[in-house]
């Protein structure tokens, strides 16, 4: 059986005595001839410093050489040295440490990924401390404040707040960035919530912002109950009566989506907290139903982030702002302002689409202590009998409690194929294999498998987070994956199970039905997979499963999950116009229409799987945006909704837009494949307009295997 390559060493400068004194490079991984020694040795860069020049360490993120065949090989191995440095030390807590390797680097533009990289896995980590996170934001703007995800959405943040709130600026904005949104945050005047919103003239209403994030401390509940220890519940109403109406103002006017924070404890807690008498009850119960009230008031535009927990998580009380709130009045201490403004920006990630929907796991010493093929399906630890086995258990019970939220899950193994058995041989796995949505097990490189991995679900591994106990294995798949977040597993399963919760990597807000029925519907794909493999052609394989294609124009009962769709959609998406609700709702005023289209065949069905907007113009339908989830692609699906436009046509052209950006490559010739001509191009932005004029001589409309039934 191949062995893993053990961890790299340390790379590091000597100094050669025989050279005179000299700095030289020392430190490969392996001795000369092994399957990891690099097959050259890079003359380094010399680069100007203080004390004259020395080599630099940081070469390009790829070397090229051309080889005797003349083929350009690209080489990966010096950022493979340097990430498993800087993750050694990030994960070993020692984020400052880290941070050194990338301050004493030149700035270079465009900035090289392996610095993106870096910087956005330095952010993830939980264990920052308010300095870490201002050298953080220094590196970042130092480096021109690059994005660190793909296709980046800009939002305008319009932060409203009763207590001092400046140092949230650039948190909040750092944080969201690290998840993909490039964040603009607007701060009103002190303590002036109420003010803000009844007030049209306000800079809430002039500069229109994206999203509204109401941040209450517990002394704005006070000034409706008071300080006594019994809270009144006429008081306790009038507070929430008073929130309902700045909500509702603000959803009347401004398009804007509001992020409401839940209320955690106080710093001094009163006594009789759980009291329940008459009309009053304890403060601690007061807080507790005020919060159980906040949640049930979410809905499409408005979402309630969980700061109760995330104050917790910083220490509870002590990280509620008892001497920042008499010195400077701030509602939280430093550990508390950077636990709750990680949650907003997740929280805004989330309203974003930016959120993690799969976790690609190692298994080995990841999800059970020891090997398999050493030790057996029943040899290794896992279940109820001792602490290690009962970690490990609990492990995989959490990345179970993940499916219901829509996080996919998938298996990465480097191992014989036969391995997967343990699921079912093993009673002791809380885990089964019906449970991963993709498996990939083999001797390949992880890279590899985690690129097959994201094309077996059909979106990029920018919204994965990668599970694995060898710094190396990371980072092997880090420098073909630069934009993939990742975890490290171990030593133990308590260090496991500590990192996959504090990071908070798989926060929602808010969940649709989409979201729910999202790991069930991945399995009946994965099952698909395995039977179109028995099969000769496409063909026959497309007629034997039936697909057919409900129609519906926008309605109540989709209107949640076409808004989550022009926010997630990336790869299939013509155009990547971020429509909210009241786009779409004035795009039908001015007479277009909303189609959305739900996938079913044999295996059942899929949901709403793709949306056509069409506007009508004299001569012509102008197709505004066409988006599809890609898990039904090579199935003709896109194909007969083209012949379901052209029937809307009812015999005009049809016009259509394709707006390239980081991520749509893949339907960069959809329309040429469609029959369409182009007829212009707009060079400053590379949009291409195209035009259909119906199928030319002796040529038939695209061909496709799908049923398409208008309800």
């Amino acid at each position: 059986m191949p062995l893993s390559p053990p961890p790299l060493r340390r790379r590091r400068w000597t100094t050669s005595r025989s050279s005179g004194g000299s700095r030289r490079w020392c430190g490969w991984p392996r001795t000369p001839g092994s399957a990891w020694w690099p097959s050259f040795r890079p003359r380094p860069r010399r680069i100007p410093s203080r004390t004259g020049s020395f080599p630099d360490p940081w070469p390009w993120f790829c070397k090229k050489e051309k080889t005797k065949s003349g083929k350009i090989r690209q080489f990966r191995f010096h950022f493979l040295l340097m990430l498993n440095e800087f993750l050694t030390d990030l994960f070993k807590g020692q984020t400052g440490k880290a941070l050194s390797l990338l301050e004493s680097r030149p700035v270079e533009q465009p900035v090289p990924p392996d610095v993106i990289t870096m910087l956005r896995l330095a952010i993830l980590q939980r264990d920052l401390n308010f300095l870490t996170c201002q050298r953080l934001h220094n590196l970042w703007t130092r480096w021109g404040r690059p994005a660190l995800k793909p296709n980046a959405t800009p939002r305008k943040v319009l932060l409203l707040s009763d207590f001092t709130a400046d140092n949230f600026v650039p948190l909040v904005t750092l944080f969201c960035a690290a998840q993909g949104v490039e964040a603009e945050v607007i701060l009103p005047g002190f303590d002036s919530i109420e003010q803000t919103v009844l007030d049209p003239t306000s800079s809430l209403y002039r500069a229109r912002p994206d999203i509204v994030i109401l941040f209450f401390s517990d002394h704005w509940l006070r000034r409706y109950t008071g300080n006594a220890a019994l809270v009144r519940h006429s008081d306790l109403e009038q507070a929430q009566e008073t929130l309902s109406n700045l909500v509702r103002e603000i959803e009347s006017n401004s398009p804007a989506d509001i992020l409401v924070g839940n209320l955690p404890g106080r710093a001094y807690p009163l006594p009789a907290g759980t009291v329940a008498v008459k009309d009053r009850m304890g403060w601690n119960l007061a807080v507790t139903r005020f919060n159980d009230w906040l949640a049930r008031r979410s809905s499409t535009r408005v979402h309630v982030v969980d700061l109760a927990e995330a104050v917790f998580g910083a220490g509870g009380r002590q990280a509620v702002g008892a001497t920042n709130f008499l010195r400077a009045r701030m509602a939280y201490e430093t550990s508390g302002t950077l636990s709750t403004a990680r949650e907003l920006g997740s929280g805004i990630a989330h309203i974003c689409g930016k959120t993690h929907r799969a976790l690609v796991s190692d298994w080995d010493n990841t999800l059970w202590g020891g090997e398999v093929a050493e030790v057996g399906s029943f040899g290794v630890e896992c279940g109820q009998e001792s602490p290690d086995a009962l970690g490990y258990y609990m492990v995989q019970e959490y990345l179970k409690s993940l499916q219901p939220l829509g996080i996919l899950l998938a298996g990465i193994s480097r191992n014989d194929p036969a391995v997967s058995r343990i699921f079912d041989d093993n009673p002791e796995m809380a885990l089964k294999l019906d449970d991963f949505s993709s498996l990939q097990i083999g001797w390949n490189p992880k890279s590899e498998s985690v690129a097959r991995v994201s094309k077996e679900l059909g979106f990029g591994p920018e919204f994965m987070v990668f599970l694995d106990d060898s710094l190396y294995e990371i980072a092997e798949v880090l420098t073909s994956h630069p934009y993939m977040d990742a975890v490290l597993a171990g030593p133990d399963s308590q260090s496991t199970l500590a990192r996959l919760t504090r990071m908070r990597l798989f926060n929602a807000v808010s969940l649709s039905e989409e979201d729910l029925k999202r790991s069930s519907r991945a399995l009946k794909l994965r099952e698909q997979r395995e039977l179109q493999s028995s099969f000769g052609n496409i063909e026959d394989f497309l007629k034997a499963i039936q697909v057919r294609l409900n129609v519906s124009p926008l309605n109540v009962n989709n209107l949640e999950r076409v808004v989550q769709m022009f926010q997630k959609t990336n790869q299939f998406n013509l155009t990547t116009r971020r429509h909210r609700e009241d786009d779409l709702k004035q795009l039908e005023k001015r007479g277009g229409n909303v189609f959305a289209f739900s996938y079913e065949d044999t295996f059942g069905s899929q949901g709403l799987i793709s949306i056509v907007n069409l506007v009508p113009e004299d001569d012509a339908v102008f197709i505004e945006s066409w988006l599809m989830s890609c898990r039904v692609l090579n199935r003709t699906v896109e194909q007969a909704i083209f012949s379901f436009i052209v029937q809307k046509a009812k015999g005009k052209r049809v016009r259509g837009e394709f707006i390239p950006t980081e991520k749509n490559g893949l339907v960069r010739n959809l329309y040429p494949g469609l029959g369409f001509r182009n007829i212009s191009r707009d060079e400053p932005t590379g949009t291409e307009y195209w035009v259909y004029d119906g199928p030319g001589p002796g040529s038939e409309p695209p061909k496709h295997f799908t049923t398409i039934q208008e309800s």
